[in-house]
Parts: structure tokens; sequence; C-alpha cells
């Protein structure tokens, strides 16, 4: 590959991760907002605003595989068109509800629901291609450094799309905030029919769900089981603070998870193709302590400091993990490898929301910062299998 050809890849990759980031700003936004619309506008339980905020969820996990699929065979570009386009469509009938004023809050709670199975799936065609296209772009040497990008957009798009969906609806009510998240993905639309596309295999042939996952769950077990700590600071940081009594504390502890987690990407980052088992065994390692931390915490100091520590630590999980998934099946279903392994942060999040409810109602919040301490500490396990398991077909090759 010729420098200016490889440097013009290399850009149109960044500009992939940067629609990444505009869509995942689209999804924070209807994060903030919808809750807001379910439970204050239409008068419904919090019941209801839980399976608003589990459909998209749970739709994203269900079409990974399509998803992936998708990608390997229609290619990434039409992938990602036609993940942006559902998320427009999503946008839409929002929008339409929103602005209808009091259609029924049955039928307007209808319309919400589908619109986030619409997203869903939207997003995990657009998670998968966000990873597959800028791969194919620049190749699989540089997946590491590709996937360190991608969970920048996505951690920072989330991160400022839920200030977003707050701020508009404080200053000018739902519908602008509808508007800003049914824009967003259409703008990226227009940008991506000036990427260069990547070439598809000739070769179309399937391989089962079931072979790569078995393929991938070394790598994807560890993924899910680090994000146990991903979900339970941000779903049950600030319940702990409150419970005692260091509220104006919070948002500053929140704060300082992100920021470990950015600083890790900004100054690891560019190392991660060069980087392996060592470093993501350091990186559980402090994200166990950050953990620890939060569980034993005396003052809002100690918890500031494992907050940040634990994001820290997590950050490079999601790149390094990535690459013993990607390179575990052939390259033609890199599409399908990404998919199944982005599937397991669904895992994880829904495997600390179910677990985080039951031990905070009989043990209390820092009991569920040391359940997040043990699986931080089993994804260390599973870390090593993956690795193990890479390093054993590189020499079978050789």
């Amino acid at each position: 590959m010729k420098d200016n050809e490889k440097s013009g890849n290399f850009a149109a990759a960044v500009v992939v991760a940067l629609i990444l980031f505009v869509a995942i700003v689209s999804l924070g936004t209807s994060l903030a907002i919808l809750p807001i619309y379910v439970n204050k506008v239409l008068g419904l339980s919090p019941y209801f605003v839980g399976a608003v905020v589990a459909a998209e969820s749970v739709s994203t996990l269900l079409s990974r595989a399509y998803a992936g699929r998708f990608s390997d065979t229609r290619g990434p570009k039409t992938g990602m068109i036609r993940g942006l386009l559902l998320m427009f469509v999503a946008g839409v009938l929002c929008i339409a509800v929103i602005g209808a004023g009091e259609p029924g809050r049955y039928l307007a709670f209808a319309v919400v629901f589908a619109s986030r199975i619409l997203m869903g799936i939207g997003e995990s065609l657009i998670f998968t291609c966000s990873g597959t296209w800028p791969i194919g772009l620049v190749g699989r040497e540089h997946a590491g450094k590709i996937m360190s990008w991608v969970g920048i957009a996505m951690f920072l798009g989330l991160a400022i799309g839920n200030y977003l969906g707050v701020w508009s609806y404080q200053a000018a009510g739902l519908l602008v905030g509808a508007a800003v998240m049914t824009a967003l993905p259409l703008l990226g639309t227009f940008v991506v029919w000036f990427i260069k596309e990547v070439s598809v295999h000739d070769d179309h042939s399937h391989l089962p769900l079931s072979y790569a996952i078995k393929r991938i769950w070394k790598a994807g077990a560890g993924f899910a089981l680090a994000n146990v700590g991903y979900a339970s600071v941000t779903s049950f940081l600030a319940l702990l603070f409150l419970g005692n009594g260091w509220n104006a504390y919070a948002a500053i502890a929140l704060a300082l998870f992100g920021i470990g987690y950015v600083s890790a990407r900004l100054l690891l980052g560019w190392r991660a193709d060069s980087s392996g088992l060592n470093t993501v065994i350091v990186s559980l390692i402090v994200e166990a302590i950050g953990l620890l931390l939060l569980a034993y915490a005396k003052t809002p100091v100690q918890a500031s400091v494992g907050s940040f520590l634990a994001g820290f630590g997590l950050s490079m999980v999601y790149p390094l993990l990535a690459l013993p998934a990607i390179k575990s099946l052939p390259e033609k279903n890199i599409g399908l490898a990404l998919s199944t392994y982005e599937s397991c942060f669904d895992i994880g999040i829904l495997m600390a929301g179910a677990a985080g409810g039951v031990i905070a109602s009989h043990l209390g919040y820092p009991s569920i910062f040391l359940f997040a301490f043990v699986c931080a500490l089993l994804s260390i396990v599973c870390a090593y299998l993956a690795y193990l398991q890479l390093f054993s077909e590189v020499r079978a090759t050789a």
C-alpha cells in the first residue's frame, strides 16, 4: 500500500469513528429524554421506563449476529447506511408522538417502544460496521488502534448525548431533544456516501453462530465480566454516594471515572496493537483495585480515587480483548467475530443490572462493587485463556 493511500485510508477510518460518535450522541440524547417523557409526560410507572430502556439493549443484543453477517456479505458501508437510517426512523417516530400532544398514553408508549427496537437494530449495525469498516481500510494489524478509537467515540458520545438531552429538555423541551436525536443520524448518512468502500469477500459461506461463540467465548467472557464494573459505576455510584451522605461529590466521582477512562485511551491506545496479555492483566488489576476501594471507601475522596482507577483500568480492556476475538475467525468473517464479541458488552450490562438490584436490596450498595471486583478478577482468567488460545494458533501456523 502506497504512503498516500495508507494515510488516506487512516483519514477515512477516523471519519468512520466520527460518524459513530455522532450516532452515539443521538443514542445518549434518547436515553436522557425518553425516560422523562414516559414517566413525567405519559405518567407511567418506572416499570415502563425500564421496559423502554431494556427494549433497546435487548434489541441490540439479539441483532448482533445479523449485523455481523450483514457487514461480511453486504459490506460495512451499506450496513452503516442502513443502521443510520433505522436510527433516523426511530427519531421520526419519537418526534411524531411527542409532537402529537396527547395521543393516548399507552399508544404513545407503544410507539416509543417500537422506536427503541428500531434504534437497537440500527445501533447493532453501526457498532459492528464502525469496527469492520476501518479495519478493512487499514488492515487487521491495526485492529487494536481502531478499537481504541471506536471505544473513545462510544464513551464520549454517550456522555455528551446524555448531557445534551438533559440540557435540551431543561432549555427548550422534549421535542427539541427528539429533533436532535433524529437529525444527527441523518447528517451521518450524508457523510457516509463520501467514504471509501472496502471490498467484500466473494465467499459468502456462513459460519454457524455456535462456532463463533465457541471460538470467541474466552475473550467475550472476559469483556462481559470487566464491564460489570462499568455498569456498577454508571448505575450505582451516585446511589452509593447518596447513601453515605456524600451528595456533593457524586458528580465529581462520576466525572473522574470518565477522565480515567479517556486518559488511558489517550495514553495507551496508540500502543494497543503492540500490547497484549500483560497489559490487559495490569489493566484489569487496576480496575479491580478501584472497585475494591469503592466497596470499602470510608470517605468521598477514597471513593473518587477508586472511581478514577476503575475507569483507567477498564479503558484498554475492550481493544485488547478484541484482538484475540477478531483473530479467532477468518478475515472474511470479521463482522461475525466483532459482533459476537461486542454482544458480550450487552451481556455484562444485563448481568450487572440483574445482580446489582438483588445485591443492593439485601446487602447494600457497597456490596455491588465487591461483586464487580470479583468479576474483574475472573476476567483476568478469561483474558489469559483467550491469549493462550491466540498464542497456540500463532505457533501452529508459524
